[in-house]
């Protein structure tokens, strides 16, 4: 019995959240940037349905 968490659907989304966490944790760690970043997942039923990323940057 195939799991959800191991489906073809999650797998292709799960290599999207590992790509967008690289590219989001790049830009804030960069000299310079100041304000906040995050990637928020919404699942339903075990399955990864969107992926948003939230970049917020203060001017100094």
């Amino acid at each position: 019995m195939m799991t959800h968490a191991k489906t073809t659907g999650n797998a292709k989304k799960v290599a999207q959240l590992q790509a967008v966490m690289a590219e989001v944790l790049s830009e804030a760690l960069r000299r310079g940037f100041f304000g906040t970043a995050a990637v928020e997942l919404s699942v339903q039923d075990g399955t990864i349905q969107n992926i948003r990323r939230k970049v917020e940057r203060i001017e100094k």
